[in-house]
């Protein structure tokens, strides 16, 4: 989740391209968790060093979200540089050029069952990047340049998106379904706003967005969902769906903090769930074992619950 200004850049600076790295792997576990507790074992692992925008660690991140989508068999999201002479090919990855560094965004599609409305999209969404070792924007400053592993911050709104995306492809709604995990959400936003100035589809044709920032740390049986205008009829879809699950939704102003703000700012109707801060957020602690995962569950149920009502209706 950003704290930090928003960084500002234009539509010149944003390249979209495909590309190749090896990325690092870890070890076999003796006991296959569920999906979501490996996922964000793994994006929280040493092994990607905590993710930090426009680092080694956060390339190899994204070629594991690249590498998740492309075994789910889902369609990528990106046309990769053309040639005069060949077709553009497609890509997961988005490549956004900055002056000084380069960030990536990770897409998929799953296209929907019904041919009137497969050209209409929801889009579930959430930022994989998170501080690194530096602590510059840190809550724990005094520690230094040690490992912080945001598995809250943010593995567990990817993990949750890589969980809705095995689940519509497994059973597609009428809709088209685009994920997107955004890079560089901690320095201002940065990817999603990146995405909407070369939207990999029409910004008209986006429906509803739906955004996921933390929310690994359910107490009380309580979700906050930012809205900055949500209307009456789509109140009522999280409300039903929250009752459904056990849930008790809480509606908060949206403060511009996470990536749904970047959709809200181009007049799309967007939603952010989380479960709220806590005391590890931007700190070292923000570790695995301190995550609710079966309440994360319930938040995925819930979000499964909502974009096939708004993907169907």
């Amino acid at each position: 989740m950003v704290k930090a200004p928003l960084l500002l850049f234009s539509v010149a600076t944003v390249a979209v391209a495909g590309c190749h790295r090896a990325a690092l792997s870890t070890g076999p576990r003796a006991v296959a968790p569920s999906p979501l507790a490996a996922d964000i074992d793994t994006l929280a692992s040493p092994a990607f060093s905590g993710r930090a925008a426009g680092t080694h660690g956060a390339d190899s991140a994204a070629d594991f979200l690249a590498r998740r989508y492309y075994h789910l068999g889902l369609r990528a999201a990106f046309e990769s540089e053309c040639t005069p002479a060949s077709r553009c090919a497609t890509s997961y990855l988005q490549m956004i050029r900055l002056p000084d560094v380069v960030y990536h965004n990770v897409g998929a599609i799953v296209d929907g069952l019904d041919s009137a409305r497969r050209g209409e999209y929801v889009v579930i969404g959430a930022h994989f990047d998170h501080l690194g070792h530096s602590p510059s924007l840190a809550l724990d400053r005094s520690a230094g340049f040690v490992l912080r592993p945001g598995a809250d911050d943010n593995a567990s709104g990817t993990a949750a998106v890589l969980e809705l995306a095995r689940r519509f492809a497994d059973r597609p709604a009428k809709r088209s379904i685009l994920f997107v995990n955004f890079d560089a959400e901690e320095q201002g936003l940065v990817g999603s706003r990146a995405l909407l100035i070369t939207p990999p589809v029409a910004k008209t044709a986006i429906c509803f967005m739906l955004n996921f920032d933390m929310i690994g740390r359910m107490r009380g049986d309580r979700l906050f969902v930012d809205s900055r205008s949500m209307e009456p009829a789509v109140r009522a879809v999280f409300d039903s769906s929250a009752k459904t699950v056990g849930i008790r939704a809480q509606f908060v102003p949206n403060e511009g903090h996470s990536d749904d703000a970047s959709f809200a700012d181009e007049g799309i109707v967007a939603a952010g769930l989380s479960t709220g801060l806590h005391a590890d957020y931007h700190k070292a602690s923000d570790v695995p074992t301190r995550l609710n995962i079966t309440g994360l569950r319930r938040v995925v149920d819930l979000a499964e619950s909502v974009v096939r009502r708004m993907a169907d209706r």
